[in-house]
């Protein structure tokens, strides 16, 4: 029974395509791409926008959202600007997205988060204090889950979720989101964050409300920023205000 429910809220929750590609030839002489093995034995397409004579090291590891891939929504955009502000920036496809083995699953997304994160330190040669992890939308879970009990650089939730049993309540259905449990449960996790903590949100989130942010920001008692991006929605934020979405961020990654 209870692997019937995870089927029926996995195709619910997670919307992979390979429709959005981005031909080599397009791609900036910075980026390349890599390969991470997961510790469960899938193997993640990755790109790595690389600043190869930068003598101050960090790196931004992002997670993106549940649907399209890797190139998708601007992601590989987004990866772009986060690299012309000085950072290097490791962009993960989860299982089950673009070239990626497996199936996507709330326990294997965490898994390859994890697997991202150890690749950052024993490949790439980061320690934990020259990492950020960015989670944007279903990847704010990811983040949250992997920045537990480490001190980290910083964590970045662009448009995060509470948890799934919000989201069913808030997507109208009240009734079974028991079904839900405890999956995606930031809203339990983030207590346990070491690192400072960034929030945009916009006040016009009609996926996931501006109220979700409000309450993990609130939950979370070490030092952090709420930056709210009004009439914002949730994924145009960086388009409604720009500079206030980039500036934030490029004053937290400089704090």
């Amino acid at each position: 029974m209870k692997s019937i429910i995870k089927k029926i809220l996995n195709r619910f929750t997670f919307f992979p395509h390979n429709k959005v590609k981005l031909a080599s030839s397009e791609m900036p002489e910075c980026v390349s791409e890599k390969w991470i093995n997961t510790t469960d034995g899938e193997k993640l397409q990755a790109f790595y926008f690389e600043h190869k004579t930068q003598t101050k090291k960090s790196l931004i590891v992002y997670f993106h959202g549940n649907t399209g891939n890797i190139f998708s929504h601007h992601r590989f955009e987004h990866a772009e600007k986060l690299y012309n502000m000085g950072q290097n920036v490791l962009l993960i496809s989860y299982r089950g997205y673009s070239k990626s083995s497996g199936s996507p699953s709330e326990e294997g997304i965490f898994i390859d988060g994890e697997s991202a994160l150890n690749y950052a330190k024993n490949t790439l040669g980061f320690n934990l204090q020259q990492i950020f992890v960015f989670g944007r939308s279903l990847g704010s879970t990811v983040a949250t889950h992997v920045a537990q009990n480490k001190k980290l650089k910083g964590v970045v939730l662009l448009t995060p979720l509470t948890s799934a049993k919000e989201m069913a309540r808030f997507m109208g259905f009240r009734y079974f989101s028991f079904l839900a449990q405890n999956r995606f449960n930031s809203i339990k996790k983030i207590k346990y964050l070491k690192s400072k903590l960034l929030i945009i949100h916009g006040t016009d989130d009609k996926q996931i409300p501006f109220a979700m942010g409000e309450k993990l920001y609130h939950k979370f008692k070490g030092k952090k920023k709420l930056v709210t991006i009004e009439d914002g929605g949730h994924n145009n934020i960086q388009i409604v205000n720009p500079d206030l979405f980039w500036n934030s961020i490029g004053d937290f990654l400089n704090l």
